[in-house]
């Protein structure tokens, strides 16, 4: 019998990434020159893909191109001094992959997937780590992982609208990580919400053990 799956994104569900997401876009900018927006700002950039930020600053598009490269570089200069998990993640892991499978799929780059489990010490705990696509979205990312694994149980997991989006999109179960960095509004989209990683490790432990 074919274990179930458990797909989850990465920023705001699994990792605590806000702190890395300001630190990274403020020292692109500031090395390309470029006064730094309301750390408002700089917060809703979590969760958009990379491409779709300089939007979200406001960036002259002549220089979009220049901000995604000092971008990467400062994520990948920044992982290891400020990558973190949310409080209790590991346990939950740990908890979950007993009885199933688990995957990541995120809006990331794939080099900052790959460099953030192994500085947090995950990288056994998935299957798989799939970053963004490009000209894809994350409904479309999830579907190719799923013709591919073809579970005959799984969930998808987020903190984001856009994870939401993506679980119906393919048919499966949602389930909202509230603990995350989406907001009310968002959460309410999906078939279950989880206050807590204790919540939710309960929770998914219910749906699919």
């Amino acid at each position: 019998m074919k274990r179930p799956v458990i797909f989850f994104d990465w920023d705001g569900t699994i990792a605590d990434s806000m702190p890395l997401c300001i630190g990274e876009i403020r020292l692109a900018l500031e090395r390309m020159g470029l006064p730094v927006p309301p750390v408002e700002r700089l917060m809703a950039c979590n969760g958009p893909t990379y491409e779709e930020s300089v939007a979200v600053l406001g960036l002259p598009e002549e220089r979009g191109a220049e901000f995604l490269r000092l971008r990467k570089e400062a994520e990948m200069e920044l992982v290891p001094q400020v990558q973190q998990f949310f409080p209790g993640i590991r346990d939950m892991l740990d908890e979950l992959r007993t009885f199933a499978d688990l995957a990541i799929v995120s809006n990331g780059l794939q080099e900052y997937l790959e460099l953030s489990s192994r500085v947090l010490g995950v990288e056994d705990c998935f299957i798989r780590l799939q970053a963004h696509i490009p000209g894809k979205n994350k409904a479309e990312a999830l579907a190719l992982l799923l013709d591919e694994l073809k579970p005959d149980r799984c969930v998808m997991v987020g903190d984001r609208l856009g994870d939401i989006d993506a679980g119906k999109a393919n048919g499966i179960l949602t389930v909202a990580a509230c603990y995350g960095f989406g907001n009310d509004a968002e959460y309410a989209q999906a078939d279950y919400q989880a206050a807590t990683v204790a919540d939710m490790t309960l929770l998914l432990k219910k749906l699919l053990a």
